[in-house]
């Protein structure tokens, strides 16, 4: 696939991505974390349902275990997020790499090369740098096992993303959503509470349209273009950019640990996306008539 086609996704994802932690965390000021993220679920199903111009959901095996793996994924990261901070969420979320590409060979039967491999460890050494710089921000030890959990159902679903790829995209995004939403309804009880705020508004619109229906259709459409190895080594970028964008706006240049583990990110994309980097073997993906 060319490189230029898979930057007209990556670049916008890569910015959503490196923004959403801050804004969500923001947003649990106003609500508990099992509402807000069931309000982003409704909203991005409605949304999704509209633009497929379509209400009829795609029930099948693997876009149900996809969806389940997505409500996991979204439970445990945004009970993990009252724990930790935006910046550590960022960077224990992007251990996923490392859980997607084994689960790629089980569930896919992609074969990753040693030089996939070595690019993905790599990547991860760069964000275990980062993230031991952050280590004095505080943070707590469930907080963090609650965030590494929702790496694996990130890495889970990501790979069922390449497995239906050949599904209608909005419909399969409407059709999780769906049942995300479906699944947070049983625990909306517990502990509810929200405020419904401008400030609330606006993070809300922000992680259901921005994070939610954008960030989804361009992580499902990229997974339509690389294997598993070559495309979840990309996601390095995302706590690459989170730096570069905090030094914009504060001003301060990142320290020589957190540069080293800026370095590390990029050379671990670089040689996971060299040639074979990734090989694959394609597997027939279910149709839209699921």
């Amino acid at each position: 696939m060319p490189t230029n086609k898979l930057a007209v996704y990556a670049i916008p994802y890569v910015l959503i991505a490196a923004l959403q932690y801050q804004i969500t965390k923001d947003g649990l000021r106003f609500a508990d974390p099992i509402a807000f993220m069931a309000a982003r679920a409704v909203i991005a199903s409605v949304v999704c349902f509209t633009l497929a111009r379509s209400y009829k959901p795609i029930i099948n095996r693997d876009t149900l275990l996809l969806s389940l793996s997505t409500w996991a994924s979204t439970t445990f990261w945004i009970l993990g997020l009252e724990y930790v901070s935006p910046a550590q969420s960022a960077v224990l979320t992007y251990t996923m790499p490392l859980f997607a590409i084994p689960l790629s060979m089980l569930i896919l039967k992609e074969r990753t090369s040693r030089l996939g491999w070595i690019g993905a460890l790599t990547g991860f050494s760069g964000v275990a740098i980062y993230g031991a710089a952050l280590a004095g921000g505080g943070g707590s030890i469930l907080g963090a096992v609650l965030t590494v959990i929702n790496a694996i159902f990130w890495g889970t679903y990501t790979v069922y993303f390449r497995k239906v790829r050949l599904q209608d995209r909005m419909r399969t995004l409407a059709t999780q959503f769906l049942v995300v939403s479906l699944l947070f309804l049983p625990l909306l009880p517990f502990n509810f509470h929200a405020s419904v705020t401008p400030e609330f508004v606006a993070d809300l619109l922000y992680v259901s349209l921005i994070a939610g229906v954008t960030s989804f259709f361009l992580w499902l459409s990229m997974t339509r273009m690389e294997t598993i190895a070559k495309l979840t080594t990309l996601v390095f970028a995302v706590p690459a950019a989170s730096i570069v964008i905090q030094s914009l706006l504060t001003g301060e240049l990142p320290g020589l640990a957190s540069l080293l583990g800026f370095a590390l990110m990029f050379v671990g994309i670089f040689v996971s996306r060299g040639r074979g980097g990734g090989l694959a073997e394609e597997v027939p993906s279910v149709s839209d008539s699921g």
